[in-house]
């Protein structure tokens, strides 16, 4: 006999496990399959190198989650009975440039005006109302970022219904290149702020981008934070809370195909054969593609549907990360002339930048499927939580934008170039510092866009984020217009994650995913919060 849940969720990322966690706590019995070892997807660290070095092969930033009340009103108790602690570091985000000149973004909005003061007294005063702006905008934003967003229609209809909406509807349509263009004249601040339309792995030049500007206000509001002990903690919590309360989870278990009868999904069928039934709804946290064109008869599909599936577009670069276990933190030749400057030795996320031609053009490059190695992003998450190396000892994430399918080789060509690129990377980051040496890094953990596919398919072509993040594809018309509120054109099949609003990252949109998904059981998500 097949084992029988209420709901069934394919896929383990964070995403699937918060689903999992807000139906058990309205009484459904609930049974999480993932294909990897381990849950978490992408929210992942272990001591990837040498024992006692806690490092991360993906997510190392949590930004969007911090804002979600599933976090900030500690809606499944993560905190307060799970021991899921979050660090905000004061100084989050630094830009350094060739010439050894920095801008340190502090979450204190008038520590960064006097960083950015030593560029531009214009554009630090620009600034200062540019993120009161961003504030407006993360009002509107916030309308659907954690429960179903509107519809198309009714999401412009509100937008045009003031002139704030107005304006921020302009942002969203242009380019973030574009809007910095009109707000700063300095050429170093706008190449530091259109990092935030890059982290989508889409060029900033990019129309539609204008919408990831309101990070900004983000990072100064709500802060950058991290799990205290690594990424990997959130989903730890996670599992121990859908354990401790009901639930199942089955690992190394890929799922084959979603069972459907009579235009309603009744179950799925792993790998090994063995079936398991879902009496109220099967919940997919995989990418839209796996689902629909992978696990689902195209017969039982509306039709063209297939067609508009295959039609999506995946981000334009991957990324390349490097884990790395050192002996000593980085020291950053930008920080040595004294003065404010100082902090960027104390930056947990910091960009280095060419200047505007060659960073510009690493997009197109890579674009194109060639291989790229300025302007990467180096992140020392043990300068505020020690935990994560033996003491006195640091970690280093080392990420940079790569394409997935190179233009001589394809995909598969990563693994004969992969430590080729990632020495160039590291001799990129190495001409921004004093003492990022050999005898400084203890051991290093590489991964191509090539492994990020392999070691997590719903990453198809390498996307983290599962398809592009383009305006497109976003909001109410992500994954596809029509079906950009979790709900699929099988009845009791939904959708959750990064193919879903609000995609990429570790934003907890899980949680918005429920909503849909006891609306139509006839639940009241309010008052199952209140248990």
């Amino acid at each position: 006999m097949p084992e029988k849940y209420d709901v069934v969720i394919i896929g383990g990322g964070h995403n699937g496990l918060i689903v999992g966690c807000y139906l058990l706590k309205a009484g459904l019995s609930v049974c999480v399959i993932e294909e990897q070892d381990h849950v978490g997807g992408g929210v992942y660290s272990a001591e990837l190198t040498l024992p006692g070095f806690i490092l991360e092969p993906a997510s190392a930033m949590h930004g969007m989650i911090t804002a979600n009340p599933l976090l900030h009103r500690d809606e499944l108790q993560l905190k307060s009975k799970y021991n899921l602690k979050y660090i905000y570091p004061e100084i989050p985000l630094g830009c350094i440039f060739k010439d050894e000149t920095c801008i340190i973004f502090y979450q204190d909005i008038n520590k960064t005006y006097k960083s950015i003061e030593q560029i531009s007294k214009h554009d630090a005063d620009a600034y200062i109302k540019f993120k009161d702006l961003c504030d407006q905008m993360l009002k509107i934003a916030h309308v659907g970022a954690f429960s179903p967003p509107p519809t198309w229609g009714a999401m412009m209809s509100l937008f045009d219904s003031s002139p704030e909406g107005r304006e921020y509807l302009r942002i969203v349509l242009s380019s973030g290149w574009d809007i910095l263009g009109e707000w700063f004249e300095s050429e170093k601040l706008k190449l530091a702020l259109s990092r935030f339309a890059a982290e989508s792995f889409i060029s900033p030049v990019e129309k539609g981008t204008g919408n990831i500007m309101f990070f900004i206000s983000m990072l100064h509001r709500w802060g950058w934070a991290m799990p205290k002990g690594g990424s990997g903690e959130l989903a730890r919590a996670l599992k121990d809370c859908l354990l401790d309360n009901g639930g199942k989870i089955k690992c190394s278990s890929p799922v084959k195909s979603v069972i459907t009868k009579n235009g309603e999904a009744k179950g799925v069928i792993i790998n090994d054969g063995d079936e398991i039934e879902a009496k109220k709804a099967v919940v997919s946290n995989v990418n839209v593609k796996q689902l629909f064109l992978n696990m689902l008869n195209p017969d039982d599909l509306p039709r063209g549907f297939t067609d508009k599936v295959k039609h999506i577009l995946s981000a334009p670069f991957s990324c390349m990360i490097q884990a790395i276990a050192l002996n000593e933190a980085p020291i950053f030749k930008a920080g040595l002339k004294g003065g404010i400057n100082q902090d960027i030795q104390k930056t947990y996320y910091v960009n280095t930048c060419q200047f505007t031609d060659e960073y510009l053009k690493m997009f197109e490059l890579a674009k194109m499927g060639f291989p790229c190695s300025g302007g990467p992003t180096m992140g020392v998450a043990t300068l505020y939580d020690p935990s994560r190396a033996p003491a006195g000892k640091h970690t280093l994430y080392l990420a940079h934008i790569e394409p997935y399918n190179l233009r001589d080789g394809g995909a598969a060509k990563w693994d004969e170039i992969k430590i080729k690129v990632a020495d160039d990377v590291l001799k990129s980051a190495q001409s921004y510092t004093v003492n990022l040496t050999d005898t400084n890094i203890l051991a290093r953990y590489i991964v191509s866009p090539y492994d990020i596919y392999k070691s997590n398919h719903a990453m198809l072509n390498g996307d983290i984020g599962h398809i592009g993040g383009f305006l497109s594809q976003s909001f109410a018309n992500r994954p596809l217009p029509g079906w950009g509120r979790y709900r699929t054109p099988i009845k009791k099949l939904y959708m959750c994650g990064a193919s879903t609003h609000p995609g990429l990252g570790v934003t907890g949109g899980g949680r918005a995913a429920v909503i849909a998904i006891l609306e139509d059981l006839g639940l009241d998500f309010k008052k199952i919060l209140e248990k």
